[in-house]
């Protein structure tokens, strides 16, 4: 979605649509993301969004920093992006780790550290690949091993 255009002021739609467009993802998983109410979200749509837009739009716009920060990865699909959101591997001073989607539930709109948070969920995906170079083990290759082996 290209907002160079845009020349009315922002609504809370144009980013909840940015945001369902880059996760590709539904309406109530938005609203699992940020942590509101399928009815906190559709009451705020079409408020105009500015600084002072309330819980749903700082969370929002915290969720889409991050998005569009993961979007520049060109390795990183839609699906990834989530993964990405709700993996917990950022670690904290008591031994739990965080994701990103329970660090904008627990109001963090620092853009720095809900990246950080991100980073280190990514970093994790990655590393597990870089361990496990090999196909699924259900996969299809692998039945197909199999068949040849018979």
């Amino acid at each position: 979605m290209d907002l160079t255009l845009v020349t009315h002021p922002l609504k809370i739609r144009t980013l909840v649509d940015a945001i369902l467009e880059n996760l590709d993802c539904s309406q109530k998983t938005l609203c699992s993301l940020i942590g509101v109410t399928q009815t906190a979200l559709s009451t705020s749509v079409e408020k105009p969004f500015n600084d002072a837009s309330g819980k749903v739009g700082k969370r929002l716009l915290a969720l889409l920093y991050v998005v569009e920060t993961l979007k520049k990865d060109q390795s990183l699909n839609a699906s990834l992006m989530m993964k990405v959101l709700v993996t917990p591997c950022y670690p904290l001073a008591d031994g739990t780790f965080l994701d990103v989607a329970s660090a904008i539930h627990e109001g963090t709109n620092r853009n720095e550290f809900l990246i950080d948070v991100a980073d280190a969920a990514l970093k994790f995906l990655r590393s597990k690949y870089e361990k496990e170079k090999w196909p699924i083990e259900n996969g299809i290759y692998n039945m197909a091993i199999k068949e040849r082996i018979r």
